[in-house]
């Protein structure tokens, strides 16, 4: 496993707190985020580096890990798929 940086459009509320609305992939594919089922700080084990660790549901009920590492956003992702 790998770390693909994606941009990320938050809400950063008054209270301080960040939630993720939309993930940017390939700068051109804006993709909601539909649900925030989770988050937890945590280590990403499989590509390394630790954060906050967003457990995210995208469209058709695909839920993946998106991670806020010292102010950059990734996800895991197969090196294949890159």
């Amino acid at each position: 496993m790998v770390r693909k940086y994606v941009d990320v459009i938050c809400l950063n509320d008054k209270a301080g707190n960040m939630k993720p609305l939309y993930l940017m992939w390939d700068e051109m594919k804006k993709i909601p985020i539909l649900a925030i089922k989770e988050i937890c700080p945590r280590s990403s084990l499989k590509a390394g580096g630790s954060g906050l660790r967003y457990t995210c549901m995208f469209s058709y009920n695909r839920i993946r890990h998106l991670y806020s590492d010292r102010g950059k956003w990734y996800v895991e992702m197969q090196e294949s798929v890159i």
